[in-house]
């Protein structure tokens, strides 16, 4: 089994090559991020002229609708001329025809701006392309050297013992990231299950204000029977919302713990007896009592569950704030197993290149030698045997 310095010997050349790879494509990351920036910006940028192209072009067409109608009127140019203002007509006619024109200049003024940001957008995405291009070889060549490092110094490195205490290093710095990592991930999903929480109990609100108005109207006799079903309906669709939402508020619980509740939600239902078959006066006045407190107690509800977006809110930014200082260890703790593999690298540049097989040796006498051998009457096994041969690698 090959030692671990024969593998950094074998491997010596593709990690230089690597590395110098890494080192020349590193400016791509940043500049592919700045890039990316500038096409959102240019994007909403394209968004909000192209509202205003839609709107300078229905006022276009609406300058050139009163200039059209007012140069076309003959009756008013009847009127002006019999009253004797045919040069006011003139001066208000050209008035209606300078503000279409005003209108058509700033229309072309807004199209001109809107074709050089897609122009700008083109180049852009032109040059985020090839910047996306050598982040893409920068990535694989990291890719790369860990899978190199990896197959050389993954488990323990006898030979190299700081290595190991990188890696172990290495190791507890990535549990500690990934367990407060999956925190975060927990309170994301928390938070999400809460905010579509906070648009069911949006919907249950509007329910009951709707319910409260029929209620009101049939109340005062408004609205008869109508009244009475829209009123039923509007409570109906409410407790439908509410019932999303207390189902919401549990699974956000199950998710995270620290999600507390956030009140009763009892919302009032119409009666049958009590509403149709004795309704008066008395029955609709209680009735929109009850849809009162229903209605307090869900903005009740609506304040305690901004509280719980808070908390939520808070508890994310303290786990992001936690994860940051995490990655940067962890970021540490690589660039120092990465140094330390580094210099292993380093340590053996100088040394031949390793091969599995022996090198190989050839039999070296000199002439001097080998002619006193032959006059002392020595023989060539006796020669070789003598302390003046020298054996040569090759």
């Amino acid at each position: 089994m090959t030692s671990i310095h024969q593998r950094l010997q074998s491997a010596s050349a593709q990690n230089t090559s690597l590395l110098k790879t890494i080192s020349e494509t590193e400016y791509s990351i940043s500049a592919y991020q700045q890039s990316n920036q500038y096409i959102s910006s240019l994007k909403k940028d394209i968004a909000d002229q192209e509202k205003k192209l839609g709107e300078s072009n229905r006022h276009v067409g609406r300058e050139y609708a009163d200039h059209k109608k007012y140069r076309d009127s003959h009756m008013k140019r009847l009127a002006f001329k019999l009253g004797g203002k045919k040069e006011k007509f003139q001066a208000d006619a050209s008035r209606e025809e300078q503000e279409w024109l005003d209108a058509v200049a700033t229309q072309l003024k807004t199209k001109q701006g809107l074709e050089n940001l897609n122009s700008n957008l083109a180049d852009a995405t032109k040059t985020s392309a090839g910047f996306k291009a050598i982040v893409d070889a920068h990535n694989n060549a990291t890719a790369e050297l860990d899978a190199l490092y990896k197959s050389i110094f993954d488990g323990p490195t006898p030979g190299i013992p700081d290595e190991d205490e990188r890696e172990r290093a290495v190791g507890n710095a990535e549990t500690d990231y990934n367990n407060v990592s999956l925190h975060l991930s927990t309170e994301k999903q928390a938070r999400d299950i809460l905010t579509e929480a906070e648009k069911f109990l949006q919907r249950a609100l509007e329910g009951i204000l709707d319910a409260e108005s029929h209620a009101t109207m049939d109340m005062w006799g408004v609205g008869g029977t109508f009244a009475e079903m829209a009123e039923h309906s509007a409570l109906s669709r409410c407790q439908q919302h509410v019932s999303q939402v207390e189902q919401l508020i549990s699974q956000a619980q199950r998710v995270q713990p620290a999600v507390q509740r956030i009140g009763d939600m009892r919302i009032a239902q119409m009666d049958f007896m009590s509403n149709v078959v004795f309704d008066n006066i008395f029955s609709d006045i209680h009735m929109r009592d009850r849809i009162q407190e229903s209605l307090k107690q869900l903005q009740a509800a609506r304040t305690a569950l901004q509280r719980e977006l808070g908390a939520s809110d808070r508890r994310r930014d303290g786990i992001k704030m936690e994860l940051n200082a995490l990655q940067a260890v962890l970021d540490r703790r690589r660039r120092e197993l990465q140094e330390c593999r580094k210099r292993a690298f380093e340590s053996i540049a100088g040394l031949p290149e390793y091969s599995e097989q022996p090198p190989a040796y050839s039999l070296f006498i000199s002439a001097d030698n080998f002619a006193e051998g032959v006059m002392l009457g020595l023989t060539q096994e006796s020669i070789r045997n003598s302390g003046s041969i020298q054996l040569t690698r090759s």
